[in-house]
């Protein structure tokens, strides 16, 4: 059931967030598959079964690994993750818990390691998307 539906309500602001979203998909410099991983941990903190849902699909459609998505929940503790994954996972988890800057230091610190700059910097659009797409998911719907 949905409260209320942007797309009719604020048809320019969501055309703008749709925009946002394409705009990553332009010669993107994180691979799809890790996107979309990075993608599902930031929902699954959220707690958005609609985004979570979708991202999960896309992973697996693009070749990713389904334990990696299973996984996610325990990422730190679990094998399987190479060393630009969990930077960019730790990246996702401090950006959407808005933890406190030494943590967020320390963790691009970490990501500098494995990513370039301009890659970084479209991580972060990925990540920060994605909390707002989730935010207006839980708003909108009362997910089953």
């Amino acid at each position: 059931m949905s409260r209320f539906d942007v797309p009719k309500s604020s048809p320019k602001i969501f055309e703008a967030m749709l925009g946002l979203a394409s705009s990553l998909e332009d010669n993107p410099q994180i691979p799809r598959v890790l996107r979309d991983l990075v993608e599902c941990r930031v929902s699954q903190i959220n707690g958005c079964s609609h985004c979570l849902r979708m991202h999960s699909k896309s992973h697996a459609d693009h070749g990713g690994d389904a334990i990696k998505v299973t996984m996610l929940a325990v990422w730190r503790a679990a094998k399987g993750y190479d060393e630009a994954e969990r930077a960019a996972l730790d990246w996702a988890e401090c950006l959407t818990e808005a933890v406190d800057q030494d943590r967020i230091s320390q963790s691009y610190r970490n990501l500098v390691d494995h990513f370039e700059k301009d890659a970084i910097s479209e991580l972060t659009c990925i990540i920060s998307t994605m909390n707002a797409w989730n935010r207006l998911g839980i708003a909108q719907h009362e997910f089953a």
